[in-house]
């Protein structure tokens, strides 16, 4: 039988949020079960609906049915988790590409195989219109080579920085020439007369060796992650997959963990990640089944990215994305969907604890706050959360002399557990504040430090 503890910090990092019934439903499981249990994703999760009839506003459709598949509608959001996971790692952004319906494409991609094979995956994702617009591929033709792409492959994607030379750049744009767009169609485009077809020297191994050309750029991937070797730098002679392994895990490491992946953990994924051939599920299985994962500086040593921050809010409210969530509170925050800084994707952690981002962050939860409260002011008096309703009169009345009782029945119906100095901070509010003042209790739970945490 698993801990509870063990099960929430589990849920918190895998699900956004701790839900009272997925802990109920896990705990009685042994730790592995609960791991395979939040493993076990739908194969065919649906996708967004996109009618608006500027692009612009199918985006906001695209992000808000996201959101809202993150808080309310997935039976297991590790899926949506994953998927933005691969988002901010293979990343493209809507300006870029041009088309909402082609970053929801992206975005399915991640849904749907965000579990399977890095492999896969990486392939897939390198001739979608997107990544093709989004790294200017559909311009890379042999007369005039361009170079993002097959760079951004190995420097950013899959190896890192230092583990490949200029002359394995070149290489690879060469056999990723051809691949390229129609804009008028949105459609992929195969242009042979593109192509560069000469063999080239690539990671130690010749490529581009006659066969199919369309798939000469999927064999600098299957380098990469197969026989290839690192030409230079402090990994010289080690292989690529070996490092590939490696570079990976500590991007997953960042992503649910938050701290710096000790050197046992790292070397563990790194073999599961081998020996499962790049099978992305017991890759991660591996990493939350470590003992370091339940670590208390890795249990209580992550700060929520604005998305889980957002997705959290709508948890406790109950509130749709479209109602609580001005999209540009998020960009302010530093992290709106489908709209990535650069390449590199987003930072972890504490990148997001900062002023300005926190100021957003509160008017963010003011907002969630006052539409949670609309009824209480002009409709049925009730405060909807997401585990019922509070009424007008218990807030002024029933509770009236029994401040520490409001604060735990917020919590309650929000489904959340303070520490107890939170908890006493809401408490000396609510004690010190004007009746009328108490429902603003509901915006004060939602900036408490505890609630920052993931």
């Amino acid at each position: 039988m698993a801990d509870t503890a063990q099960i929430e910090h589990l849920l918190r990092r895998t699900e956004f949020v701790a839900r009272p019934d997925r802990v109920a439903q896990l705990t009685p499981l042994t730790l592995a079960q609960a791991v395979d249990n939040v493993l076990d994703v739908p194969v065919n999760p649906g996708t967004a609906s996109l009618t608006a009839s500027e692009n612009w506003e199918r985006g906001v459709e695209l992000t808000h049915f996201w959101l809202d598949r993150m808080a309310h509608d997935s039976p297991k959001p590790l899926q949506e988790k994953m998927a933005f996971f691969w988002h901010g790692h293979f990343c493209s952004d809507l300006t870029k590409a041009g088309s909402a319906a082609l970053m929801r494409e992206q975005i399915d991609l991640f849904r749907t195989d965000g579990l399977g094979n890095l492999r896969d995956l990486a392939i897939a994702m390198s001739t979608q219109v997107a990544m093709l617009r989004y790294l200017d591929n559909n311009q890379n033709k042999a007369t005039s080579p361009n170079q993002n792409f097959a760079r951004e492959l190995m420097e950013l994607f899959l190896l890192g920085v230092g583990n490949y030379t200029e002359a394995d750049v070149e290489a690879s744009t060469a056999a990723w020439t051809g691949h390229t767009d129609q804009w008028d169609t949105d459609q992929y485009v195969w242009r042979a007369d593109w192509h560069d077809g000469s063999a080239k020297q690539y990671l130690g191994r010749t490529i581009n060796q006659g066969g199919d050309p369309k798939l000469h750029g999927a064999e600098t991937i299957e380098v990469v992650l197969g026989a290839g070797q690192v030409p230079v730098g402090p990994n010289t002679g080690r292989q690529t997959r070996a490092v590939a392994a490696e570079f990976v895990s500590k991007k997953l490491w960042a992503e649910f963990a938050g701290t710096p992946i000790p050197p046992a953990t790292l070397s563990h994924l790194r073999d599961v990640a081998l020996a499962n051939d790049f099978e992305i599920r017991p890759w991660l299985r591996a990493l939350l089944l470590s003992d370091a994962f339940y670590a208390s500086d890795v249990s209580s040593g992550r700060v929520r990215t604005p998305v889980e921050f957002v997705v959290a809010s709508l948890v406790a409210t109950g509130q749709r994305s479209e109602v609580g969530t001005p999209l540009w509170l998020m960009e302010g925050m530093g992290q709106r969907p489908l709209f990535p800084p650069n390449v590199s994707g987003w930072k972890h952690n504490g990148y997001w604890v900062n002023a300005s981002a926190m100021a957003k962050r509160t008017e963010s939860a003011r907002r969630s706050a006052w539409q949670s409260m609309r009824g209480y002011w002009d409709g049925d008096e009730l405060i909807h959360l997401a585990g019922g309703t509070i009424s007008k009169t218990e807030v002024y009345e029933t509770y009236r002399d029994r401040p520490a009782d409001l604060v735990d029945r917020f919590l309650e119906l929000m489904h959340l557990s303070y520490s107890s100095a939170s908890r006493d901070a809401l408490v000396a509010y609510s004690t010190a504040s004007e009746r009328w003042e108490r429902a603003d209790l509901l915006a004060l739970i939602l900036v408490a430090p505890d609630f920052h945490l993931a």
